[in-house]
């Protein structure tokens, strides 16, 4: 008996090892990167009363290399700042998040590599940043392009009724620009906020990851293949509280629904 729990000992010493542990990524171009600040953001609204909110589109992009990061990431959250979003008439409203991916350097552009996109219902709230669950993959050596698409309040609402929409901006200074586009104020196509007049708004829009290509959650030893010394590695790891490992639920907390979690995409297999 204590051979063969010097034997378990050893393989779950074997298997902790043998787990990949993939680095955090934080892309971000804002100096104050938790600060809204009231009356900076700019976005394209109606100019008779009530003020409402026509289409805009807000955009980042942030070449890895510019991170010191050689890998590809996988992209799982973006941090997007708000100043105000009342919403008098509509209650709440669908903001779309897109990711694309593009050659290093590449400015926000429309017709690039989509390669993850969310929708998030929010309702009124005010100078706060909100984290909105995403995930793409950026490979080795490009950009990460992020869209947040906000619809045409005016449309939505009928008209001119007070719902509008303002992203979260301060004036702190960033290390590349923020852009808009909108078609309801001539601006088409994604535009840095200085070349039309407000070099003073720098949007809080993050993008947090990690180092990697999405791969087969379940194969928690990383051989290709999964077996029971799959099972073994999630085990281990969800006995030592290990969170980056064992929580596939991604709620914060291992519970029985990890476990539940992992079995189901073990069972499914990997691609």
């Amino acid at each position: 008996m204590k051979k063969q729990i010097a034997s378990v000992a050893a393989l779950s010493t074997i298997l902790a090892a043998g787990v990949a542990h993939a680095d955090p990524v934080r892309l971000s171009h804002s100096l104050e990167e938790f600060l809204v600040t009231g009356g900076t953001a700019v976005s394209c609204q109606s100019t008779a009363a009530p003020q409402t909110t026509s289409d805009n589109q807000f955009w980042r992009s942030f070449t890895l290399g510019d991170f010191g990061i050689t890998e590809a990431v996988t992209i799982e959250n973006i941090e997007l700042g708000i100043e105000n979003i009342t919403l008098p008439t509509l209650f709440e409203v669908d903001i779309t998040i897109n990711l694309y991916q593009a050659p290093a350097g590449t400015a926000p552009a429309f017709g690039l590599e989509l390669i993850g996109s969310t929708v998030a219902t929010l309702g009124d709230r005010a100078l706060e940043v909100v984290t909105i669950d995403v995930a793409g993959t950026v490979d080795a050596g490009n950009a990460l392009i992020v869209e947040i698409n906000q619809p045409n309040l005016q449309d939505l609402s009928g008209g001119l009724t007070g719902d509008v929409f303002f992203p979260g901006a301060n004036s702190f200074g960033e290390n590349a620009p923020s852009y808009i586009s909108s078609t309801g104020c001539g601006t088409p196509a994604p535009t840095a906020y200085a070349t039309i007049g407000f070099p003073d708004v720098h949007l809080i829009i993050i993008a947090n990851g990690e180092t990697g290509a999405a791969g087969c959650r379940a194969d928690i030893d990383g051989d290709g293949v999964l077996t029971i010394f799959d099972f073994l590695g999630f085990q281990n790891a969800f006995d030592a509280g290990d969170l980056s490992v064992a929580d596939f639920d991604g709620d914060g907390v291992l519970t029985i629904f990890d476990f539940l979690t992992f079995q189901n995409e073990f069972d499914a297999g990997c691609p």
